[in-house]
């Protein structure tokens, strides 16, 4: 079984949650060693493809549809109050699984994440701090 998920962790033609959650899941049948585990873990994050990682079109939709009404509403409400000075928006953002390349996370891009403050390590990043933690730098406060 090790030899076979190693292949298809080379190849890098997956989803890089789904894998870990059947590494970790042979791992914890006794289908693998917890060698093989950390072996197979750090193999799945460092060839993982973010394209392989977005959420279906029908939660892509989902999600659009709703940013379009978030975006009505504040567009309605400054028109509304034209004149009126708004408050900055906090640079630190919810954390939100990216649907396509578009709005995935990018170096220096801050959210928070179980409550935690992280910053983004790297370019088209898909994933939480959970599923890639080289990807993300926690800020202790």
């Amino acid at each position: 079984m090790y030899s076979i998920i190693k292949e298809v962790l080379i190849k890098g033609k997956y989803e890089l949650v789904d894998v870990l959650s059947k590494i970790n899941k042979l791992w914890l049948e006794g289908s693998l060693t917890e060698e093989e585990r950390d072996e197979l873990v750090n193999l799945a994050r460092s060839n993982a493809n973010s394209e392989n990682s977005y959420v279906e079109n029908t939660q892509q939709i989902a999600n659009i549809w709703e940013y379009y009404q978030q975006l009505d509403s504040r567009l309605t409400k400054l028109e509304n109050n034209q004149g009126v000075e708004l408050p900055l928006e906090e640079e630190w953002v919810e954390f939100v699984r990216p649907t396509g390349s578009h709005d995935a996370y990018k170096i220096g891009d801050k959210v928070i994440f179980n409550n935690k403050k992280y910053i983004c390590q790297m370019d088209n990043c898909a994933w939480n701090p959970l599923v890639y933690p080289s990807a993300w730098e926690l800020v202790e406060e």
